[in-house]
């Protein structure tokens, strides 16, 4: 027997109307009417009986609405535990290139090892991903302001100073490429070198020296790989610095926005739980290794 045909006689059985079941199914009168038809000649009998404004069941009908009700009942609870489920086994995380690469890549083997049973998606993106539509679990965003509408744990405050590698001399800033990034979200006072110039004391700054990148990720590599000082946010870059990979220049910090770890209000799974207390206290021992003290998750900001 066809599944459409019986889910739509179980609608109208239960609803004891063709109309009100098309509007259920969404879908015209006719069609219900048709699906109905057509089982009842393959079955060879009839399933309801027609008065002029209404319907009833037959005896034939009336013994076999029960058992389908129940059946399409213990399919639809069976796919909602398996979807459940399967929600539970897998995470997103939302994060910039630039926090995917530098932030969340160096810690995936610490993730495994954590959660061995968990699936996990990595969703590199500078667009605002959507939480409330699902389209994450959690996410990794660099804001001027909280969102009230997400819970969030504040990670580290957005200092910016120049970057460079150590192959580069740093006396020769006045001389050497300047290497910048365009924010997906342009705002007056996004640090940029013109500001840090002037904060400097070094007069006037020839813009025509910037070479722009369409991406934080790779205005990094570039400074990694010595085309450049970039002037770069600090807090993101604690590892590189660290290890001497890049180093900061002298010169003004200035100060702008706040990385945060961020996730959609309302009631979570025990291990959807577990994942963000990881990630809190993950992030805050990078952070204290590169000198930055955190609080504990405990101490998460609720905005």
């Amino acid at each position: 027997m066809p599944l459409p045909a019986l889910r739509t006689f179980v609608e109208v059985a239960r609803l004891a109307s063709f109309k009100k079941a098309a509007d259920s199914l969404n879908v015209t009168p006719t069609a219900v009417s048709h699906q109905i038809r057509k089982l009842e000649e393959q079955l060879g009998i009839a399933l309801f009986e027609r008065h002029v404004r209404r319907i009833s069941l037959t005896r034939e009908g009336a013994r076999l609405y029960p058992v389908l009700d129940e059946a399409f009942g213990r399919i639809g609870e069976a796919l909602e535990t398996v979807r459940r489920d399967a929600s539970q086994s897998s995470l997103v995380v939302a994060a910039t290139m630039a926090v995917s690469t530098f932030w969340i890549g160096p810690q995936v083997r610490a993730f495994r090892a954590a959660f061995p049973e968990l699936g996990c998606r990595i969703l590199a993106s500078d667009d605002v991903v959507d939480l409330s539509g699902g389209d994450a679990d959690l996410a990794v965003r660099f804001q001027r302001d909280s969102d009230p509408n997400l819970e969030s744990f504040d990670l580290a405050p957005g200092r910016f100073a120049p970057v460079a590698a150590p192959s580069l001399d740093p006396q020769s800033l006045q001389e050497t490429p300047l290497l910048a990034f365009e924010w997906a979200s342009p705002h007056p006072e996004v640090p940029d070198w013109e500001r840090w110039w002037r904060s400097a004391g070094l007069g006037r700054l020839n813009s025509g020296r910037i070479v722009w990148f369409s991406d934080e990720a790779h205005a990094v590599q570039a400074a990694m790989g010595g085309q450049g000082a970039l002037l770069a946010n600090l807090s993101l870059l604690g590892r590189e610095l660290a290890t001497g990979v890049l180093q900061r220049l002298d010169g003004p910090v200035i100060s702008y926005g706040q990385f945060r770890l961020v996730r959609p209000r309302g009631r979570k799974s025990s291990v959807q739980e577990a994942v963000w207390q990881w990630w809190c206290s993950t992030f805050g021992k990078s952070l204290i290794a590169s000198g930055k003290e955190k609080p504990g998750c405990d101490d998460a900001s609720a905005g």
